[in-house]
């Protein structure tokens, strides 16, 4: 299925000027940057391009989308169920959040060898996994 990226009318919580993904502090923890350079159709892409995580068998929608792109793991969750995702860096070291999913894991990895970026995922993980 081809979901529609939805960035959200005048939203910037996960948007700045930088180049590279990251995390900005807030009173209710890190929220996930994107690189700037990002259109909104290359995030179309990236989220088409991910791996869905639905929560039973039985979900006619994905509750989660993961994708690797230049190193980063990014997660996407429904803003309107069934039809479009806003996608923002993962991090897996904030405190309450489960571990990646092993089979998720093992094909973010694949993403990235096939795009020449596992040492970067790798050094992502690293920083920012929670492993």
């Amino acid at each position: 299925m081809t979901w529609t990226y939805e960035r959200g009318e005048g939203r910037r919580k996960h948007c700045w000027k930088r180049n590279s993904a990251g995390f900005e502090p807030s009173a209710r923890g890190a929220v996930g940057k994107c690189p700037a350079h990002i259109s909104d159709a290359e995030a179309q892409a990236i989220l088409n391009q991910g791996i869905e995580v639905k929560e039973a068998d039985d979900d006619s929608y994905p509750a989660r989308i993961y994708a690797c792109h230049d190193g980063v793991v990014y997660e996407a969750v429904p803003t309107r169920p069934g039809i479009s995702y806003h996608g923002y860096p993962w991090r897996g070291d904030l405190p309450g959040r489960p571990p990646l999913p092993a089979y998720v894991w093992r094909r973010l990895e694949k993403q990235a060898e096939q795009a020449g970026q596992l040492q970067d995922l790798k050094r992502w993980m690293k920083k920012y996994g929670g492993q």
